[in-house]
């Protein structure tokens, strides 16, 4: 998404407001395929600080993903929101400045359009969670027969094994209390 701020970038202190819309290619996240079905929306607010244009921007929609316990896909609501500043120029001509404490990284553009495309994916992105769950209480699938434990219990016998590497933990809690 491409915006004009010609208008802005000639006088300090100047700003303006315009609509975002910005629709996402599926992508791959944490080993999952992950749909953007509607564009995300929202604005942006472009101020000229004077050394750079500086854009707040917060967009609402939502994307289709898998639960990391059951596999159910589900649509899962993302509100972003993001800052970020735009320099004329190039990265090439930056020469770092050991009095700023601001390390942020600024984006550069020529002329007089920024480009926030890449700023809008890279944030939407950033609110994926790592694990998505369908909802907090999400039971998973049962390790035996894979059936999803949400919809209700499975038909599985229910063994008490233990796992081999903890069967000497195991031997500790079958020993009678040598204390009473």
């Amino acid at each position: 998404m491409r915006v004009d701020v010609a208008e802005i970038k000639q006088e300090t202190g100047s700003h303006k407001v315009v609509p975002l819309e910005t629709l996402l290619d599926p992508v791959e996240f944490s080993g999952q395929s992950v749909q953007f079905p509607m564009p995300f929306r929202g604005s942006a607010e472009i101020w000229n600080a004077g050394d750079c244009l500086l854009v707040r921007a917060k967009l609402e929609g939502e994307a289709w993903v898998q639960c990391s316990r059951c596999l159910t896909p589900f649509k899962l609501p993302l509100s972003v929101s993001f800052e970020e500043e735009f320099r004329e120029g190039s990265a090439e001509e930056e020469v770092p400045r050991e009095d700023e404490e601001n390390l942020a990284v600024a984006t550069y553009y020529e002329g007089d359009v920024i480009d926030l495309t890449d700023s809008l994916r890279d944030s939407i992105l950033l609110e994926l969670p790592m694990k998505p769950l369908c909802r907090p209480d999400c039971a998973g699938l049962c390790p035996t027969c894979g059936a999803n434990l949400n919809e209700g219990p499975c038909s599985c016998e229910k063994s008490h094994t233990v796992d081999p590497r903890l069967a000497a933990l195991q031997k500790l809690l079958d020993k009678p209390d040598s204390n009473t």
